[in-house]
């Protein structure tokens, strides 16, 4: 019978289990993922199941077995290019799983966090990986200490009952800070992201580490914080390279705001790396094919959606694992043409 007219009638589990030769339970153990399947018997139901046109009624069988088979990702928002790697990934682990994700923004606000956290309880989903705008909100700690399902947290480390997958920024920043004082500079002006969150809280300490172990007292006038978009970041960079005394350099420690900065430069016609020196908070295309070449601090996000997704489908099969494990990737300093010697 062609699979057309196949797909057309309604295929039954026994079907399934004629065409693939093995008992109804086998099938069933199959489409529910039982430990006791082997690989070469899942294939042989899966082949069967493609040549029947069998579809699962995902429902119903989320209904019977408890689970959804779903895990939610929210992230601040799906404007940071480089982040689609850590999506990649974590799809990729969690499709060999046989799970399917979810993907949502929280624009960075409490109220959305709080909101989607309560969507993906009635959608029963099994897992859920986010960002928080602020760690200690008040309400948003209770909305997760009260979620049914397992949730891991990227890049934010206070909450310590939580799974976390982290980058080591505040390594980043120190080497970032230290390759700029070394190379003379001393009025180096910063952009920060929000700084309740742990990525801008850890820059600012690995910069503080490094002027300190430097000997030197950083310019608080030029520190620019919760940067939080391209055109802040344009801003932000105007106002500095407007001073009477402007910086030498520029760390944009904000990710994905290098765009803003480099078109306030062009602008005002300050040319990088003989103008002044620009070291990027997060390695990207644009600061890899920029010219001059931009420094940048690098992380492997790849690795951190691998290790984000395998993390948390440990506890949604309720692995017998410590409480709030973190993981911290390691970060490091690319030296490119942007950073120079401060002129005489």
């Amino acid at each position: 019978m062609p699979a057309q007219a196949r797909r057309s009638q309604t295929v039954k589990v026994r079907d399934v289990a004629r065409e693939a030769g093995v008992a109804v339970g086998t099938v069933s153990r199959v489409l529910n993922d039982h430990p006791t399947v082997t690989r070469e018997l899942r294939e042989r139901v899966e082949r069967a199941m493609a040549h029947l046109g069998y579809e699962v009624d995902v429902t119903a069988q989320s209904m019977r077995a408890g689970r959804s088979r779903l895990v939610a990702c929210a992230i601040r928002d799906f404007d940071i290019p480089r982040f689609a790697l850590f999506i990649k990934e974590a799809e990729a682990v969690l499709r060999e799983a046989r799970y399917t994700l979810l993907l949502a923004s929280t624009t960075n606000r409490p109220e959305v966090e709080i909101a989607l956290l309560s969507a993906f309880r009635r959608r029963r989903v099994d897992g859920v990986m986010m960002t928080l705008s602020d760690e200690q909100h008040r309400d948003v700690r209770e909305a997760l200490s009260e979620a049914p399902m397992p949730v891991l947290l990227i890049d934010r480390n206070r909450i310590e009952a939580l799974d976390r997958v982290t980058a080591d920024h505040r390594q980043g920043a120190r080497l970032a800070t230290s390759h700029l004082l070394g190379l003379g500079h001393r009025r180096i002006a910063v952009l920060v992201g929000d700084t309740k969150a742990f990525p801008s809280r850890s820059r600012l300490e690995g910069l503080r580490e490094a002027y300190a172990a430097a000997g030197v007292m950083p310019d608080p006038r030029l520190l620019r914080d919760n940067v939080l978009s391209s055109e802040e970041a344009y801003r932000a960079t105007a106002s500095l390279m407007s001073l009477a005394d402007p910086p030498t350099a520029l760390f944009v420690a904000a990710m994905d705001m290098l765009g803003g900065c480099l078109r306030a430069l062009r602008t005002m016609g300050i040319a990088v790396g003989d103008g002044i020196s620009v070291v990027a908070g997060s390695d990207s295309d644009l600061a890899e094919l920029h010219t001059p070449p931009i420094t940048a601090i690098a992380w492997d996000l790849a690795a951190m959606g691998r290790h984000a997704a395998t993390m948390l489908l440990e506890r949604m099969r309720g692995d017998e694992i410590e409480r709030g494990r973190g993981l911290t990737v390691p970060t490091e300093l690319i030296i490119r043409g942007s950073t120079r010697p401060v002129a005489n």
